[in-house]
């Protein structure tokens, strides 16, 4: 079988990540096994007309824009069968795009600080998750605008300092595509934890129907 065709799109007006640095470690990281060939954008266009060449799409942006074509050209591309992958600040991206977030059925409202907590895995069934253990990472513990009713939760995390649990990875279909939501990501502290790597991995793959 060949390789999953991934494209990894970073646009971004924020400024408190290394979008452009992480997304293309990204791209090499998930590239190593040989099952995923991943590409790197940061062209918006591509959204707008390029996206049928690749099985599945990462999007690790934030704040900016989205024109009609490109928001539309992404939505279509998943009603009719491609994957999608957001990942952390995908959740606090094209704030008047509500296609985009009704696609991806997440509105980030707020965050933690900065600090060490515990994934907890809710689901040990699924193909994303199998195996894997709770583990602990450095990362802000998002809290979004979701509705848990139209998604299926993976993992969430505790967060004590306002005692409350929030979901940290679900899925949910669009159309006829997959999707899949990971809310961990801020700095190369997560991006290097093994757990939070074979889980892109996996997301990519599952959203790409190349998982059950």
């Amino acid at each position: 079988m060949q390789p999953l065709k991934l494209l990894v799109f970073v646009g971004t007006e924020g400024i408190y990540h290394d979008h452009a640095g992480q997304g293309r470690f990204i791209a090499d990281a998930v590239s190593k096994a040989g099952d995923i060939e991943a590409d790197f954008s940061r062209d918006y266009e591509i959204l707008a007309d390029g996206l049928d060449a690749y099985d599945s799409v990462l999007f690790y942006t934030d704040v900016g824009e989205l024109t009609d074509a490109q928001e539309n050209g992404l939505l279509t591309y998943v009603k009719q069968g491609g994957g999608f992958f957001g990942l952390h600040t995908a959740a606090a991206s094209f704030h008047e795009a509500k296609g985009y977030h009704e696609m991806l059925n997440s509105f980030l409202l707020g965050h933690s600080k900065y600090m060490d907590f515990t994934v907890n895995i809710i689901d040990v069934d699924h193909e994303i998750t199998r195996g894997l253990s709770d583990f602990v990472v450095t990362d802000e513990l998002y809290y979004v605008k979701h509705d848990p009713s139209k998604s299926h939760h993976l993992m969430q995390a505790y967060d004590p300092t306002c005692d409350e649990t929030h979901v940290m990875a679900f899925h949910h279909t669009y159309g006829d595509g997959r999707v899949f939501y990971f809310a961990l990501g801020h700095d190369m502290a997560a991006l290097e934890n093994p757990n939070f790597q074979e889980t892109i991995r996996r997301g990519v793959l599952w959203v790409g129907r190349r998982l059950q």
